[in-house]
């Protein structure tokens, strides 16, 4: 029997908050992800319509209110969703909007391009939280789940509820919650002092690495 060897890959998550006071640029925030991306650019696609080319057409971006932003995927030539921009936990109903940054390059167990992005966003003041981890091409970069092959080729995917994926309840994002313990992990001050308070000292090792805001 042979086996395919799986391709892994880098993926970045960062979290940012909105409200009518304090918004975000989206456009803008784009930016340094593509930046660090070596993949190419070729289309993307707005709250899940069609596949348009990307440029000139995603200058439409600058003019859509986040009220109307729901979805945002950028592909590359081959197809592969390279960046996604996802409003998410509108149904926990709260004071502000979350939207999740998720992000795929290349393998690289230092995670240099990883820790310059985050030292990047830390710059605009509106970074939430955030981590990076490894996935093989197995498992889906946005939801984080793994793809199951079928005896006949068919492939399946069992998504769980996202809230059970957390240490700490997305609820509370805006006071310091986090998914977990990753490669790296991006804390606010409140986030840090929570990760603290599940695994004392965890940070202390040069094992993990830690971007501040």
């Amino acid at each position: 029997m042979f086996f395919k060897n799986k391709t892994k890959y880098n993926v970045t998550k960062v979290y940012f908050l909105a409200t009518s006071k304090d918004s975000i640029d989206v456009r803008g925030l784009i930016n340094p992800f593509i930046h660090y991306s070596e993949f190419e650019v070729a289309q993307f696609s707005m709250n899940y319509g069609e596949m348009l080319d990307t440029t000139p057409e995603l200058r439409q971006i600058a003019k859509l209110s986040l009220d109307e932003l729901e979805s945002l995927d950028i592909f590359d030539a081959r197809g592969r969703t390279v960046l996604a921009v996802n409003k998410v936990f509108s149904y926990l109903e709260l004071d502000f909007s979350v939207f999740e940054f998720t992000a795929l390059t290349s393998f690289d167990e230092g995670l240099k391009k990883e820790i310059q992005l985050f030292s990047d966003l830390s710059d605009t003041g509106n970074v939430t939280y955030g981590y990076s981890r490894f996935l093989c091409d197995d498992y889906l970069p946005v939801t984080e789940d793994r793809v199951k092959k079928g005896l006949f080729g068919g492939a399946s995917t069992s998504i769980a509820n996202e809230e059970t994926k957390w240490l700490v309840q997305p609820k509370d994002i805006a006071n310091g919650a986090i998914k977990g313990f990753y490669p790296l992990n991006y804390l606010s001050d409140k986030a840090f002092s929570v990760a603290q308070q599940h695994v004392n000292n965890l940070f202390d090792s040069q094992q993990r690495k830690v971007a501040f805001l």
